[in-house]
């Protein structure tokens, strides 16, 4: 998928600045400065204070260190190649803005393969950065990283001696509006891999078994307020949209194993993460995955196409060692090949991620991937509900040999298989682990078949289609073999259009499922009564038919 305009300001003469987002009442900085960028008719030598006083070249940009409320302005409809590296940070309510003026195009910044990071951030806070164009497409096939954006945080603040009782906070990112793309980057995964948009915090000189040199001097760090919004990522390889961090260390993810200890190491998680609003397509490896987060909040995004050139194993929107991340309203699709390939994925580290309101379709992995590493730690509490799963094939769920999977809840989601499809619908595969499947509509019109697993709990679903199981292959004393009666199953074209796996007013499905957690809302808005829920994702009392 290739845009074939870029997009771009509104005014000529006057500033274009898309989504400044300053805190109510807050005001900018008294010596604030607009700076204005002109590749054509811009000089070094100008002040940079107006259009006509405006720089050439990303180099006079990066020797300048910006104040809280300066803006740095690219004209529209022009082309830079090299990297953007600003120095100077802003202020809360008051950040360091780079956008456009003028009309025409976005304006483009193109490493070429040359930079590491088109547009790079190290130890700085409070930026707001949108309305570019970006790409590092290098003729070579790449043997380092390449990026788009790159937000970076290392040992700020550092004293003499590492003290691991203080933690150093960088806060207030916000990254949107950007189009990201040809970005062909090498195939190392996690902080050191290359990335459309990726925030990180590094500690240099780890070892083999990622320990810090013991006589160097290291500052826990991390980030607070990052947003990543309403962008294009088009052509990336090898992660979307990530987060990383060195400082990762706690039992969750077990020690001695070669992810580093956490007496050296401990856990740092960035706090108030949203990644909302993107387009991703055509991506590498990962398409979202906010690693070492506590409550991160992914919404309303798309990807279509992941794991699409890198030889490892990657998921479209997942969470490593992290706790707390809600992923709701998003649609994923197209995942190549069975290296994992699935639209999501409960993995090791993790704690309460819950899935909502999801779509996924067409994954060549399926839908769910459950995997733990079973030398130590485990993934805990998680929870997969009121989520739609259409033509998803391999296996809906993909299930690694760690036994050490606890507490995961997999309720009141549909999951739909047309004809002539050979998607295994249950599985015995991977380790023994602790997992509830309830309330949920497998309508399986396809080949694929049923095995119950060790350690699994089957209450109240729906297995409807010509293998419907019997309950001596699925242990479920409360299954439902009967249609469901589903309005229009199979027809969803996107998140936003799931009516088709609404109940009809007949449908034995209703007020039939097993108990739940009260207050829980269908996609819809409706509260799913606790007591008598329906199975399926529809909480309502049933539809008429469609004529």
């Amino acid at each position: 998928m290739k845009h074939t305009v870029r997009g771009g300001g509104l005014l000529v003469g006057a500033a274009v600045v898309v989504g400044l987002c300053v805190a109510p009442g807050a005001a900018q900085a008294e010596e604030a400065d607009v700076h204005y960028v002109d590749a054509a008719a811009g000089s070094d030598s100008n002040s940079g204070t107006s259009p006509g006083e405006a720089w050439a070249t990303l180099d006079r940009v990066n020797q300048e260190t910006f104040a809280p409320g300066d803006e740095i302005l690219f004209r529209s409809g022009e082309t830079w190649t090299g990297a953007l590296s600003p120095k100077g940070s802003g202020a809360a309510g008051s950040p360091i803005v780079v956008g456009s003026y003028g009309t025409g195009e976005k304006p483009l910044i193109q490493g070429e393969g040359r930079v590491e990071s088109v547009v790079h951030l190290y130890n700085q806070e409070y930026w707001d950065i949108g309305g570019l164009e970006i790409t590092n497409h290098g003729a070579a096939p790449a043997t380092a990283p390449r990026r788009g954006v790159h937000v970076e945080g290392e040992d700020v603040g550092v004293g003499a001696q590492t003290d691991l009782a203080k933690v150093s906070t960088l806060s207030g990112i916000r990254l949107h509006d950007l189009y990201i793309h040809d970005v062909n980057g090498e195939d190392t995964k996690d902080g050191g891999g290359s990335a459309g948009i990726q925030v990180s915090v590094k500690i240099a000189g780890l070892d083999g078994q990622n320990h810090p040199a013991p006589d160097a001097a290291h500052q826990r760090t991390r980030f607070d307020q990052v947003t990543i919004e309403d962008n294009v990522i088009e052509d990336v390889s090898r992660s979307g949209i990530i987060t990383w961090s060195d400082w990762k260390n706690r039992p969750e993810l077990g020690d001695g194993i070669g992810y580093g200890e956490s007496a050296l190491t401990p856990f740092t998680p960035f706090t108030n993460v949203v990644i909302r609003g993107n387009e991703l397509a055509h991506i590498g490896g990962d398409g979202i995955v906010p690693h070492m987060t506590k409550d991160a909040l992914v919404e309303r995004n798309t990807l279509v196409g992941f794991n699409e050139t890198s030889t490892g194993y990657n998921v479209g929107m997942w969470t490593w060692d992290g706790d707390g991340t809600l992923y709701q309203r998003n649609e994923v699709s197209g995942g190549h090949s069975t290296r994992d390939g699935n639209a999501f994925d409960f993995d090791h580290a993790s704690r309460g991620i819950v899935y909502q309101y999801n779509f996924s379709h067409d994954n060549d992995g399926g839908a769910l991937l459950l995997c733990a590493d079973g030398r130590a730690g485990g993934v805990y509490d998680g929870t997969f509900r009121y989520n739609v799963s259409q033509n998803d094939r391999y296996k809906l769920f993909t299930i690694c040999g760690g036994a050490n999977l606890y507490n995961m809840k997999i309720h009141n989601n549909v999951f739909s298989v047309a004809p002539g499809m050979s998607t295994g619908i249950l599985d015995a595969q991977g380790g023994r682990n602790d997992v509830t499947l309830s309330n949920n509509i497998f309508y399986n019109l396809g080949t694929g078949g049923y095995t119950a697993k060790p350690g699994w709990t089957y209450d109240s679903n729906v297995y409807y289609g010509p293998d419907a199981p019997s309950s001596s292959v699925i242990p479920d004393a409360r299954a439902l073999t009967s249609d469901p009666m589903l309005v229009a199953p199979g027809t969803a074209t996107g998140v936003d259009d799931l009516d088709g796996y609404r109940l009809l007013k007949r449908s034995p499905a209703l007020r039939s499922g097993a108990k739940i957690s009260g207050g829980e809302r269908d996609p819809w808005g409706v509260v799913m009564p606790g007591g008598m829920p329906n199975r399926g994702m529809y909480a309502g009392s049933g539809e008429a038919a469609r004529g």
